[in-house]
C-alpha cells in the first residue's frame, strides 16, 4: 500500500490538531456540540462551509451557549457527540484523494473480508471485533463483509480526531458490554485475551503479574485502602491526562503509516566522496594490488616477447597467469596470519593505514584471482601444446614429462595436473554454500589444509616460486609453532568452571583462565573439548573483559553444527531443581540423571557446576585473536550495533567501562558520600558510547540482562556524584537502545500496538523499569530508526565510530 506521510498534527492544549483542518472549528474538542452552536454559526454542521462573520448579538450568545453547555452537559456525552458528528461527516474530496493514495484504489465502492480488514489495520482479531463494535457495525462483523466506505470513515476518524475522542475510542474498547463504565474485570478479560493472541510473554505468570500492575495504574486505591473497581469516561480520561507517557498513547489511535516517499538523494558525486574518505585505506591498498599485477603483467611480456624472443601468445599468457599465481599465493596466505594481524591491530598507526579489519575478505579476493590465473596459466599451456607439438602428442605433453619444462626433473605438466585438480577441490568446498551446510564445515576445514601439498607441488612446479612464498610460509610455520602453546597448563589446557544454559538455543561457558593466557576487549579464542567433539576447533568472542580475573566468558548459539553437538550433550546430561528457575549444581556423575525433574527441562536458565574430576570438563584454548572491537576505546564516540547473538564483543567492552568507572571511585572518610576522579575520566579517550542490541526475540535480553542492569546501577551512581554544573546528558557515558523486531513498530501497526504500548508506559509509570526485562531502559518495538538515530549522533558528537556485528 502506499501512502502520504502526514506530520502536521501537533498538540495544543493537550489536544491532537491536524493543521490541514484547523481552520474547521468542527475538529476542537473544547467545541459544544449543541445544535444551538450551528445555528449560531449559520453552518450546516454536515458541511464544513465557512462561517460568515458574527454579530455582537450572536458573540454573547454564543458565549453563553458555551457556558451552559460546559456547565450542565457531562463530558461524556460532549465527547460522544462529538465522536457521531466526526464519524457522520460526509468525506470531503479532499479526504477522497488521500485515502484512494493511502489504500492505492479507490475502495469507497469495494466490499471487505474481515481478515481483509485486519490486513489493512493490521488488528489482532479481538481488537477487530471491538473497533468494529466502537463504530456501530455489528453487523458486518457478523457477516464478515464491511464496505469500503466505511473503512474510509474509520480510517479518517481515527486519523483526525482529537485527543478526547481518541481517548473515548480507547474507553469503548473496553467497555464490551456498552454500560459507559468500565470494570477492573473488563480491563483484565480484555487484556487476557489480546496478550494470548500476540503471545509477547511465554510465561503465564508473568503475563498475570504484568495485567494486574497495569491495573494498579487505572484502578488505584482509595482512602479506606480499598481498589476502585469501576470508571466512568470522565475518571478514565483523568487518569489519562495524570500520567503524560500514558496519555501519548493515544497517538496510536490512528492509521498505520504507509509511507513511500523517495528518500532525499544525495547528489551521486558526495556519496562518492563520502565513501573515499570513510574507505581510503582500503582503495589505497586495492589500487596498490591492482598496479602490482600490472607491472608483473608488463615484466613478464616485455621479458618473454624481448629477451627470450618468445612470440607465443598462449604460452606468454601462460607465464603471465603464473607469475601472478606467485604473487597471490604469496599474499594469501599473508593475509591468513592471525598473530600477525593481531600485532598489527594493536599498533595504532599501523592499523589507520592498513585495512587490517579486512583481511578475511581480501584473502577470499585473492583466492579468487589466484584460482583465476591458474585456470588461465594452465588453459595457455594446453593451447600452446595444441599448437606446437613438435613431434610428441598433445596427451604426452599434457600429462607426461615430454614436454621438457619445469624445475625439477621436467616434471612441470605433471604437477601442474595435480595442482589444478587439488585447487579446484579447494575452491568448491570454499563456497559458502558447502561450508555453512549442516556438517560440512569440517570438509571446508581439511580442503583448505591442501594449500601443504600445493606449496610444495608449486616450489617443485616453477623455479621461482620459492622467492615468492618463502617469507609469509616462514611466518605461517612461526604461527603454528607459536600455537602448540595451547596444549600447555599454563596457556591453553584449562578446564570448565561451569556451563549455564540460557534458553533453548544458547548456552555460556565459563572457563578457568590459564595463569599466562592475556587478552583484550573484543579478542576471540579457538576452543576445543577433545572429551566430547575430538580435534574440532571453533571460534568465540570473549564476552567478559581482561579486568575479570581467573575466567573466561564465551556464549554460544545452537546451530547446525558443532554447537549443536556441545548444546545437546551438556542439556541432557544435568540436574536441576524444579523450584527454581535459576540452579547452581555440582556434577558429580553426569549419568545420574533426575526422574522427578525431568517434567520442568524447559526451565531456563540452568547451570552446571564442574568438578576437577569431570572429564567433559577440559578444554583447549588457541589464541586470543583481535577483532576491529578491540579498538573501541581508542575513539570519543561509539556507536555499537549487535543483532542477537553478535552482541558478544561489546558485552566485553561495556563490563571493561564499569570496571574503569570503579576505579575512579572515591569515598569521604567523614560523611562516606561517593564520589569520582573527575581528571582521570575526562581525560580518557572514549567519552560515550551508544549501545544498539536488535532482537527478534525479546527473551534474548535475558543472555545479558545482568550486565546492563549492571552498568545502569554505576552509571546512576556516578551521574548522581557529578558536579551540578555537568549535565547528565553530558556525563553520561552509555546509553542502551534496545529494540525487538517480532513486534512491529508503532508507526506500521498504529491501532494494532495500543494496548501493548499502554500496559508498557504504564508499567514503566509504576514500577520505573521496563515490563520485559526490568532494566530502566525501556525496550522499543520494530526495527531501529536508523536515519533518526544517526541524524542525532551527527548532532550531539564531532565524530562517531560505527562497530557493527551479526
Amino acid at each position: 500500500m502506499a501512502g502520504i506521510k502526514t506530520d502536521t498534527r501537533q498538540i495544543k492544549n493537550g489536544n491532537l490538531v491536524n493543521h490541514d483542518h484547523a481552520a474547521s472549528n468542527r475538529y476542537s474538542h473544547r467545541q459544544a456540540p449543541s445544535r444551538l452552536r450551528s445555528v449560531i454559526f449559520r453552518q450546516n454542521p454536515l458541511t464544513g462551509f465557512e462561517p460568515r462573520p458574527l454579530t455582537l448579538l450572536e458573540r454573547l450568545s454564543l458565549s453563553l451557549g458555551k457556558a451552559i453547555d460546559h456547565r450542565t452537559i457531562p463530558f461524556d456525552i460532549i465527547v460522544r457527540q462529538q465522536f457521531k458528528d466526526l464519524l457522520n461527516e460526509p468525506i470531503s474530496k479532499q479526504h477522497q484523494r488521500y485515502f484512494g493514495k493511502y489504500f492505492t484504489d479507490d475502495i469507497s465502492t469495494k466490499t471487505f473480508t474481515i481478515n481483509e480488514f485486519d490486513r489493512l489495520f493490521q488488528l489482532t482479531s479481538l481488537l477487530t471485533k471491538r473497533i468494529l463494535i466502537v463504530f456501530n457495525l455489528n453487523k458486518s462483523y457478523e457477516k464478515n463483509s464491511i464496505l469500503g466506505e466505511d473503512i474510509i470513515r474509520i480510517a479518517r476518524l481515527l486519523w483526525i480526531s482529537p485527543m478526547s475522542i481518541k481517548a473515548f475510542i480507547l474507553f469503548k474498547l473496553f467497555d464490551s458490554s456498552d454500560k459507559d463504565v468500565i470494570s477492573i474485570n473488563d480491563i483484565r478479560s480484555f487484556y487476557e485475551q489480546y496478550l494470548s493472541e500476540v503471545k509477547y510473554f511465554k510465561d503465564e505468570k508473568r503475563l498475570n503479574e504484568v495485567v494486574e500492575i497495569f491495573l494498579q495504574g487505572f484502578f488505584p486505591l482509595n482512602n479506606e485502602n480499598q481498589q476502585q473497581q469501576k470508571l466512568n469516561f470522565e475518571q478514565f480520561h483523568q487518569i489519562l491526562q495524570q500520567n503524560p507517557s500514558v496519555f501519548k498513547s493515544l497517538y496510536l489511535i490512528s492509521i498505520p503509516d504507509q509511507d513511500n516517499e523517495d528518500d532525499e538523494q544525495t547528489i551521486w558525486f558526495k556519496r562518492w566522496w563520502m565513501y573515499i574518505k570513510n574507505n581510503a585505506n582500503r582503495i589505497l591498498f586495492l589500487i596498490l594490488y591492482i598496479l602490482i599485477s600490472i607491472a608483473l603483467i608488463i615484466y613478464v611480456t616485455i621479458y618473454r616477447v624481448i629477451t627470450v624472443e618468445n612470440h607465443s601468445v598462449p604460452q606468454v599468457i601462460a607465464r603471465i597467469s603464473g607469475m601472478l599465481v606467485n604473487f597471490n599465493y604469496a599474499l594469501a596466505v599473508s593475509l591468513m596470519l592471525k598473530q600477525t594481524m593481531t600485532i598489527i591491530r594493536r599498533l595504532y598507526y599501523l592499523r589507520l593505514f592498513i585495512p587490517v579489519d579486512d583481511h578475511i575478505d581480501a584473502h577470499r579476493f585473492v583466492g579468487t584471482m589466484l584460482f583465476i590465473s591458474a585456470m588461465i596459466h594452465s588453459l595457455g599451456h594446453a593451447i600452446n601444446f595444441a599448437i606446437n607439438l613438435d613431434g610428441h602428442s598433445w596427451f604426452a605433453l599434457m600429462f607426461t614429462t615430454a614436454a621438457g619444462i619445469g624445475w625439477v626433473d621436467h616434471s612441470a605438466t605433471i604437477t601442474g595436473v595435480i595442482l589444478f585438480v587439488l585447487l579446484i577441490i579447494m575452491v568448491i568446498c570454499s563456497f559458502q554454500c558447502i561450508r555453512q551446510r549442516s556438517g560440512c564445515y569440517q570438509l571446508f576445514r581439511y580442503t583448505h589444509y591442501l594449500f601443504w601439498p600445493i606449496f610444495i607441488l608449486l616450489v617443485i612446479h616453477a623455479p621461482d616460486f620459492w622467492k615468492w612464498a618463502i617469507g609469509p610460509m616462514v611466518l605461517f610455520c612461526f604461527e603454528k609453532i607459536y600455537l602448540f602453546k595451547r596444549h600447555l597448563p599454563k596457556y591453553g589446557r584449562t578446564k570448565l568452571i561451569s556451563i549455564r544454559i540460557e534458553d533453548e538455543h544458547v548456552l555460556s561457558l565459563m572457563i578457568e583462565k590459564p595463569s599466562n593466557f592475556n587478552f583484550h576487549v573484543g579478542e576471540y579464542i579457538n576452543i576445543c573439548l577433545p572429551n566430547i567433539v575430538r580435534n574440532e576447533w571453533h571460534p568465540f568472542t570473549i564476552c567478559n573483559s581482561p579486568e575479570r580475573k581467573g575466567v573466561l566468558r564465551l556464549t554460544i548459539m545452537k546451530k547446525q553444527n558443532w554447537t549443536r553437538k556441545i548444546y545437546e550433550h551438556f542439556s541432557k546430561e544435568q540436574n536441576f531443581d524444579s523450584n527454581s528457575q535459576m540452579t547452581e549444581i555440582t556434577v558429580d556423575n553426569l549419568n545420574n540423571k533426575s526422574e522427578t525433574n525431568s517434567k520442568n527441562l524447559s526451565l531456563y536458565p540452568r547451570e552446571i557446576i564442574f568438578t576437577d574430576k569431570q572429564k567433559d570438563a577440559i578444554v583447549c584454548i588457541e589464541g586470543p585473536f583481535s577483532t576491529c572491537t578491540s579498538y573501541i576505546f581508542d575513539c570519543e564516540h561509539v556507536v555499537l550495533i549487535g543483532a542477537g547473538i553478535g552482541i558478544t564483543p561489546y558485552i566485553s567492552a561495556l563490563e571493561s567501562l564499569i570496571y574503569q568507572l570503579r576505579e575512579q571511585r572515591c569515598k569521604c572518610l567523614r560523611c562516606g558520600t561517593m564520589n569520582y576522579k573527575q581528571s582521570a575520566l575526562t581525560n580518557q579517550k572514549l567519552k560515550k558510547i551508544d549501545f544498539i542490541w536488535v532482537n527478534r526475540d525479546i527473551g534474548n535480553i535475558s543472555w545479558f540482562r545482568n550486565i546492563l542492569d549492571e552498568f545502569e546501577a554505576e552509571q546512576e551512581s556516578y551521574l548522581a556524584a557529578t558536579t551540578p554544573s555537568t549535565t547528565n546528558s553530558q556525563s553520561r557515558y552509555l546509553d542502551i537502545h534496545l529494540y525487538c523486531t517480532s513486534i512491529r513498530s508503532h508507526e506500521q501497526a498504529m491501532l494494532g500496538n495500543l494496548p501493548y504500548h499502554l500496559v508498557a508506559n504504564m508499567y514503566e509509570v509504576i514500577q520505573h523499569e521496563d515490563m520485559h526485562t526490568q532494566l530502566r531502559t525501556p525496550t522499543h518495538v520494530g526495527r531501529p530508526p536508523w536515519k533518526l538515530l544517526f541524524a542525532k549522533f551527527k548532532a550531539e558528537h564531532r565524530s562517531t565510530n560505527v562497530f557493527f556485528t551479526g
